[in-house]
């Protein structure tokens, strides 16, 4: 070749290369991963590449959901004190740098046997602690006591559920591996070694304790939820992406990596199946996949039709033919969920994403905003709503009723309650709905109107929402004519008293704090509930008010101070006393400073509680008192 023309062939060369790398990275690009058959590699992975999506993530409660038990993860006090619940005496404990539940007889002080912690559940509100036993090498068991983060103290798990106090002390022991695992870590295989074994012995009508005759050897890719639960197995994608001219061809065009999935890129509904892998309950397909849950893991990846592994979990699901209430109980009669970890069902009956496309994705984002809720600011104000309902944001006022700046024209109060009960709080409604106050108080749903007008009756309620919105329609026809708070405080089931006991905690402008002094009394009436969830929010609701009202009401000092001592799931000889010793202290305080109880609060104008009402109501709880499994 001459040198005339050399020139002339190196870039006709170099423009066949360029064609042969664009036409190859298109190809490789294109290619679709199965991720049911890639394998998982880990977060730790995924740093090299993505550094700031990967410290984003690590800042997330999500990311140390499960952890080791050493120094850096564990949040209890492991200082040697002695907890006695439920019959038994535990003394958490730190001893040569390990962690130890040490258990004894609290009758003899006989020491019984101790368990090593060696891994922990739960990083933001409250931390479950899991150990092994000797008989039981591979499994991982739950343990008794859970240490609350924000009240810190220990809590039996008894008290954290809503159940009541006729439990037995491992009622929520359970074991790790069959159940925790699925949702709290990535890279998931349970590996269930005697499934068959199991079945048969049930076929056969023998009785089994799973907790103990299951055994597991289980693995994971992270503990905790990591990269892949939302983007899928990353073993293709790291291969692939080695090459230099993938990566350059995705980082410079529009082309999309089909070798990892990012949620923001799906459909609407195939990007809320990944967040509802967890955040909503469900059961396995099939008896087929059942199985191959408890041995290999879940089938589904980010990416799937989630439903097309699962069955969500609604109000009218069974786990067999027989007629149960294992489910209807976790839901509102209109079939609104009720607890939390069925935000993936509320979205699903919202019209916000049935007609509208809203995901999880909207509001909430992995790498952004609060690592509480991983909310931006601006995704806790209205502006939420704004990209479907802007002149509704820009002047509420006409639409909501009440003055825009005010509790009442926060869209989330109205559209998305806080009547949902899981980890020892409340938490907002996924489904997000037009409230309705005249039919949510017939079918027993609370209304958000209550949640902030404390003493206000069902009739005030239903009369004062048809006046302001008159398209309403009056579905109430029969009115208690209490003060709606007040009458499920005492009359509701144990979901119901609790929403009713935290929402006495209200803090709005609508009621000063010497008008919420009536509520005293129906507080510590609820303080003797025997469901410890529901004297847990009582106290705190009290503790509050009379925290607020000290420096301007006097003689409340003492009324406070004999609380102190008090304990929601201590024995019911201490709590009884603890309580007499309050009800004592608010007789002898001097009410003629203090404004009258509104009408239809139970009380008269002394302060003094109908007594032959609130049995009745108090006969119609026990009614409605069943224990929720809650499910977590």
């Amino acid at each position: 070749m001459s040198k005339k023309h050399l020139p002339l062939f190196i870039v006709i060369l170099i423009f066949a290369l360029l064609i042969f790398a664009s036409i190859y990275a298109q190809r490789s690009a294109s290619i679709k991963i199965d991720f049911h058959n890639d394998s998982y590699v880990g977060a730790s992975k995924c740093k090299t590449c993505h550094e700031e999506q990967f410290n984003s993530w690590r800042k997330t409660y999500h990311s140390t959901m499960t952890q080791e038990a050493n120094i850096q993860n564990v949040q209890g006090d492991f200082d040697g004190k002695h907890y006695t619940y439920w019959g038994i005496t535990v003394q958490p404990q730190l001893k040569n740098g390990k962690y130890y539940f040490n258990y004894f007889d609290p009758s003899t002080k006989d020491f019984l046997y101790s368990l090593e912690i060696t891994r922990t559940v739960g990083s933001r509100r409250y931390q479950q602690y899991l150990a092994k036993t000797e008989n039981t090498d591979g499994n991982y068991y739950r343990l008794e006591l859970l240490w609350h983060i924000l009240d810190k103290r220990w809590v039996h798990l008894n008290g954290a559920f809503l159940g009541n106090d006729h439990q037995a002390f491992d009622s929520h022991t359970g074991i790790w591996n069959q159940n925790c695992i699925f949702c709290h870590n990535t890279g998931i295989k349970p590996n269930m070694l005697n499934y068959d074994e199991i079945v048969q012995q049930t076929k056969a009508g023998k009785k089994l304790n799973l907790k103990v005759d299951s055994r597991f050897d289980s693995h994971v890719s992270d503990l905790g939820i990591g990269c892949e639960s939302c983007h899928a197995n990353g073993e293709e994608h790291i291969k692939v992406n080695q090459n230099p001219i993938r990566r350059y061809f995705l980082r410079f065009t529009d082309t999309d990596d089909k070798s990892i999935v990012s949620p923001h890129k799906l459909s609407a509904k195939k990007s809320m199946d990944i967040c509802g892998q967890c955040h909503g309950q469900r059961t396995p397909k099939t008896y087929e996949l059942a199985r191959e849950w408890m041995e290999k893991g879940p089938s589904y990846r980010p990416g799937d039709n989630l439903e097309d592994h699962v069955n969500p979990v609604f109000k009218k699901s069974q786990l067999n033919t027989k007629s149960s209430d294992i489910f209807k109980l976790r839901f509102w009669e209109d079939g609104t969920p009720r607890l939390s970890a069925y935000e993936y069902q509320g979205l699903k009956q919202s019209k916000c994403h049935i007609e509208g496309d809203l995901t999880c994705n909207n509001c909430h984002n992995m790498h952004e905003g609060n690592p509480k809720g991983m909310i931006t600011k601006d995704n806790l104000t209205n502006k939420a709503c704004e990209a479907c309902h802007q002149e509704l944001v820009k002047n509420p006022a006409p639409h909501t009723k009440h003055k825009s700046k005010s509790d009442g024209s926060l869209c989330y109060n109205c559209h998305m309650p806080k009547i949902v009960y899981g980890v020892m709080a409340f938490h907002r409604s996924h489904k997000i709905e037009s409230p309705n106050p005249t039919l949510e108080l017939k079918n027993n749903k609370p209304s958000s109107c209550s949640a902030c007008h404390l003493d206000k009756t069902d009739k005030w309620i239903q009369t004062k929402s048809i006046e302001l919105w008159p398209s309403l329609k009056p579905y109430n026809e029969s009115f208690t004519n209490i003060i709606q708070t007040i009458y499920k405080l005492h009359s509701g089931d144990p979901v119901e008293r609790a929403i009713a006991a935290n929402n006495l905690n209200y803090t709005g402008t609508n009621m000063s704090n010497s008008e919420k002094l009536f509520l005293i009394p129906h507080l510590l009436i609820a303080m003797e509930d025997n469901y410890p969830a529901i004297r847990r929010f009582s106290f705190k609701s009290l503790n509050s008010i009379l925290e607020d009202v000290l420096v301007e009401s006097k003689g409340l000092e003492s009324l406070y101070t004999s609380l102190e001592s008090f304990d929601f799931i201590s024995d019911y000889s201490q709590r009884d006393q603890v309580l007499k010793n309050a009800w004592d202290e608010f007789k002898h305080i001097n009410k003629n400073s203090w404004s009258k109880p509104p009408k239809n609060s139970l009380l008269d104008e002394n302060y003094t509680l109908d007594a032959n009402t609130l049995l009745k109501l108090k006969l119609q709880a026990k009614q409605e008192s069943k224990n929720i499994q809650i499910g977590e």
